[in-house]
């Protein structure tokens, strides 16, 4: 099945006492079909976003190279404590040069490193081009020997089995392939890093990881690692489709073995004075159950807590009086977490990410995994209300392998650019507009959008609209492109495309979406926006407390994604971590201390690259800015200076902030 054609000398290490933090990395040369393991000994990597950031910074320098480039090398790796008893210490994490941002990124995936731990390697850097779509496989044996075999697909083949596979479409075709290729190695439990067709043709597209048990897909307990177009780069930078792993490695720790379940629970009885499985179900109640809400997950947990503040209609919400939004909200509870809640919490069909854990946060009602940031970016945001509708467009969303966080943003400002005669329905292959307007809403309007924002995404990942196709290399590029294209009927309209956009924007024309939720820490002059390295919940302060509360923030972020932490686990995690560095491995670590200089590098990679932050050039976003200043601090300081004179409030807001960033990391930044 496999052309096996380099076999090069590996080092096994049966255990890290030797070394107890040393970090073991496979190398992987897509095009020329070759691997190496490199023991890689130094203190300051503790994890795949260290690692990360030492390999495109120091040794590949990919800042000076496109995105795109096979010289911009996909590291994905995990936290130091996979192969533990521990729940929620199994995420997968992605570093790359992203094409969106033009920046250093990461993204991250639930469960995955419960099975990547077993190839006995803490980290891949993928490198290289292969000219055909290519299929990697990763082998650990019980010694922690690496085997690496490669086999290609033929792309007219691939994008057969896109279109239709045993009765699934795209990722879930694709994946469904996959185990009738490898049934030997799903049935001993491997899992596979893959990418949809929106990889081969957009800049936005993610990968994705299904759960397999029993040489089956476990559909629901997919988890993502999306923004930042990780997909894009893993396809188009190194022609990899798909990366299958496991092994029969089993990790072992150097001082306490915290794989053995009576050890780990005795170290949160240390610390806490409870036991781990107490500790855990406490701190994560909002993704299990609430019973003061009584609902459970992102979806059921979110939107009975945003209100009147749930991002709608493209983000217009921020423009609607309080009593619109109050009406617009009571349909959200009625027609899309109501039914939620009868479909997926009464029934009890919850599933995890694919580790052991008890906090089962994938919420599957009738086939379908329900997390708050899909079905907002296709819900709500985009005109759709009614939750089965949703699920027409979230099906079609995901299949076809996008970042969903960035699609929603982008099919709903295309929804808006139709209803504000920016875009034409025939010109991006429509045959009607979707209905757009928040005072004259219907439910029933939802499966209609649903429909559209479903064909769109289709249209999108085959590359089949040349304005779709445009707009797919990303938002901020494409508002400056049809700005030139449609000068005539941007001044007719007396609006630029830009301006019914929101984001932050980095360099020339970088830039990503933001999560949705209306506040200034997600459009904020920081070094990773599109993510939760940041304070994103509904309040306002003054740039400099809000840009230390950020930064604080972005700081903890890095303990669970560098450590390999849920950060639905981020409430025991971020107290417990450095006593597990201790613990596990015998070292002590200030973990403030160290990923500050983490962050402070990332920021230094996006200079270099010509990603730094810059201001603002879109009007809604600084609307998004003034408004929260109003919404969250009534008429203070900030919301007087914003009617007084918009623009220059927002730009000294944007640059004292930026400033606490410069002075924080100590990189220069601010022209």
């Amino acid at each position: 099945m496999f052309d096996h054609k380099v076999k090069l000398p590996i080092i096994v290490i049966h255990t890290l006492v030797l070394s107890k933090m040393k970090t073991r990395v496979l190398f992987i040369d897509a095009g020329e079909r070759k691997y190496r393991v490199e023991e890689i000994d130094d203190p300051e990597i503790l994890g795949p976003i260290d690692l990360g950031v030492k390999i495109h910074l120091e040794r590949y320098e990919s800042y000076k190279k496109d995105a795109l480039d096979p010289g911009n090398p996909l590291v994905f790796g995990m936290g130091k404590f996979a192969g533990s008893a521990i729940f929620g210490t199994h995420r997968l994490t992605f570093v790359f040069k992203s094409p969106i941002t033009g920046g250093l990124f990461a993204s991250a995936m639930g469960g995955a490193a419960y099975v990547f731990v077993k190839t006995g390697v803490d980290a891949v850097v993928l490198e290289g081009r292969s000219e055909k779509p290519l299929i990697i496989k990763i082998e650990g044996d019980e010694k922690g020997e690496v085997k690496v075999d490669f086999k290609e697909i033929e792309k007219d083949k691939l994008f057969e089995i896109y279109e239709g596979y045993e009765g699934f479409k795209g990722v879930y075709a694709f994946q469904r392939y996959l185990l009738d290729e490898f049934k030997e190695e799903f049935k001993n439990d491997y899992r596979a890093a893959i990418v949809g067709p929106a990889a081969f043709t957009t800049n936005i597209a993610g990968i994705v990881s299904i759960t397999i048990k029993k040489g089956e897909m476990d559909k629901g307990s997919e988890d993502w690692a999306a923004r930042g177009g990780s997909g894009t780069v893993m396809c188009q930078a190194h022609g990899v489709v798909a990366i299958v792993f496991g092994g029969k490695w089993r990790k072992s720790f150097p001082v306490e073995d915290i794989s053995n379940p009576k050890t780990a629970d005795s170290i949160f009885r240390e610390v806490f004075g409870k036991p781990l499985h107490q500790v855990v179900t406490e701190a994560t109640v909002k993704y299990r159950y609430d019973p003061k809400i009584g609902s459970g997950g992102t979806f059921g947990g979110n939107y009975p807590s945003l209100k009147v503040h749930t991002p709608m209609f493209n983000w217009n919400n921020i423009y609607l009086p309080r009593e619109t939004r109050e009406k617009l909200h009571a349909v959200i509870m009625e027609h899309y977490w109501k039914p939620f809640n009868e479909e997926a919490i009464k029934t009890r069909s919850w599933k995890t990410c694919g580790e052991p854990c008890p906090v089962a946060c994938k919420k599957v009602r009738l086939g379908y995994k329900v997390d708050y940031e899909p079905y907002e970016g296709v819900g709500p945001q985009s005109g759709i209300f009614e939750i089965h509708a949703a699920d027409i467009a979230v099906e079609a969303v995901d299949s076809m392998g996008f970042d969903a966080i960035e699609f929603g943003n982008v099919v709903a400002w295309i929804f808006d650019c139709l209803s504000k005669g920016l875009l034409k329905p025939e010109e991006i292959g429509l045959e009607e507009k979707p209905v757009f307007d928040p005072y004259k809403y219907k439910v029933e309007f939802s499966e209609k959008n649903a429909k559209i924002a479903a064909k769109i995404a289709e249209e999108m990942a085959y590359g089949r609209n040349e304005i779709l196709s445009i707009i797919s290399r990303g938002l901020r590029r494409a508002c400056k492109e049809l700005d030139a294209r449609f000068s005539e009927r941007v001044k007719k309209v007396g609006v630029k495309f830009e301006d019914l956009a929101v984001y932050p924007s980095y360099g020339k024309d970088g830039h990503i979406t933001p999560n949705f939720y209306w506040t200034p820490g997600l459009i904020a002059p920081i070094a990773v926006s599109g993510r939760y390295w940041t304070l994103y919940s509904g309040v306002f302060h003054d740039p400099e407390t809000y840009a230390s509360a950020a930064l604080e923030r972005a700081v903890k972020e890095l303990y669970s994604d560098d450590g390999g932490f849920c950060r639905f686990h981020r409430k025991w995690a971020e107290k417990l971590a450095e006593k597990l560095y201790e613990k596990a491995y015998g070292v002590k670590i200030n973990l403030a201390e160290h990923y500050k200089k983490t962050y402070s590098k990332i920021l230094e990679y996006n200079v270099k690259a010509g990603a730094q932050p810059t201001f603002w050039d879109s009007m809604k976003t600084i609307d998004l800015l003034a408004t929260a200043a109003e919404e969250y601090s009534g008429e203070g300081e900030w919301a007087k200076k914003f009617k007084e004179d918009k623009v220059n409030a927002a730009r000294e807001w944007w640059l004292r902030f930026a400033r606490k960033v410069e002075e924080f990391t100590g990189v220069k930044f601010v022209e």
